[in-house]
């Protein structure tokens, strides 16, 4: 699996599944696709791509994406 950040705000996982290597079966129906994806989602604020996190535990892909600092609210002092 490939995971890239681009433009600050453009999450793109890619990747392939193999097809299944079963000798001696006939396939009546098969629900798992396989063979290359990639999907491309546009976040709603940007992210810091440095610090982007990655995990693939038990079949699971986990993505750690903090915001920029560019993206979070400051607090403005009101000067009377």
């Amino acid at each position: 699996i490939d995971v890239t950040v681009t433009d600050g705000n453009v999450l793109t996982l890619a990747g392939e599944r193999p097809a299944p290597d079963v000798t001696g079966a006939v396939w009546v129906r098969q629900e798992r696709p396989f063979g290359k994806f990639a999907h491309t989602v546009t976040l709603p604020v940007l992210v810091d791509a440095d610090k982007v996190d990655a995990r693939y535990e038990h079949g699971v892909l986990k993505l750690t994406l903090p915001k920029s600092e560019a993206a979070k609210p400051r607090k403005i002092a009101v000067k009377a």
